[in-house]
């Protein structure tokens, strides 16, 4: 995870609060935010902006998709077979998913300090 000293210097941004919320790349927001930019393109499109291979950006886009950041959704060709457009969540439903994530962090972060004295005393008797 991108460190939570950059989201709590002055100026930091929706792009620094994602890339630390769910360990995102620069190449991985890259996609995301052409993804946000051009919404229902396909993999080759996004591929030619962000300048990546095309196996580069799908891993970017499956990354994208488990996260619930992006969506994909599967269009068929009249001479057969299939290919996949992607969008970008509702910005609703990104709030909502980074403050569950926001409080899976606070929560964790809580019992760290809870627990904080006897983990201390459980590493200085190993070593």
């Amino acid at each position: 995870m991108n460190s939570i000293q950059s989201l709590t210097r002055k100026g930091a941004t929706c792009s620094d609060l994602l890339s630390c919320l769910y360990n995102l790349k620069p190449t991985d927001m890259a996609v995301f935010l052409e993804v946000a930019k051009n919404e229902n393109a396909t993999l080759t499109q996004i591929a030619e902006v962000v300048h990546r291979d095309r196996s580069s950006t799908h891993r970017c886009l499956a990354k994208l998709v488990s996260t619930g950041l992006v969506y994909k959704q599967s269009k068929t060709l009249e001479s057969g077979g299939y290919y996949h457009i992607y969008s970008m969540a509702e910005p609703t439903k990104i709030k909502e998913y980074a403050r569950q994530k926001v409080q899976e962090i606070t929560d964790s972060l809580e019992g760290l300090i809870e627990n904080f004295e006897s983990d201390l005393k459980k590493h200085l008797e190993q070593n």
